[in-house]
């Protein structure tokens, strides 16, 4: 593989490797889907980087103003933390997106780059288990404290 592929090329290569059935609905933009979840992966041959991206790992209403402070406050956490970057987005209807983020070197001359991609995932997996255990724990707290409150 060295040296004969762009980082798109590459990148597709080794998506497929990995049992994964890559699409390339928009320019610069590979969506594929392991374990069960989806990725978007924002590549480009101009660059030896790429962006991974876990879209939708969580979602809830605007108008839910407690869950808004709730996520929002998880999210902070995280990002001090993780590996991988936690945002938020909303969309055209009244929910809000949580995404997961990294961004890392992805080259040919990487050794077993199956391997490091699945390694790459494995934070994103990480991290979305950790947003969902805070969240419950969270919300688990408040209930606490409204029942030590009456």
């Amino acid at each position: 593989m060295e040296g004969t592929y762009g980082t798109k090329q590459l990148a597709w290569e080794i998506i497929k490797n990995i049992g994964s059935e890559p699409e390339l609905p928009e320019v610069g933009r590979i969506h594929y889907d392991y374990q069960g979840r989806s990725f978007v992966m924002h590549v480009s041959d101009d660059s030896s980087f790429v962006t991974l991206v876990m879209p939708w790992c969580y979602a809830f209403s605007k108008f839910d103003i407690d869950e808004f402070a709730r996520v929002r406050q998880v999210i902070n956490g995280i990002n001090i933390w993780e590996d991988v970057t936690v945002c938020y987005s909303y969309s055209d209807s009244d929910q809000v997106g949580v995404h997961l983020k990294k961004q890392f070197v992805f080259i040919p001359q990487l050794p077993y780059l199956e391997e490091y991609l699945k390694f790459m995932m494995e934070f994103f997996f990480k991290t979305a288990r950790r947003l969902d255990l805070e969240i419950e724990k969270s919300k688990i707290q408040e209930s606490c404290q409204k029942e030590t409150d009456i």
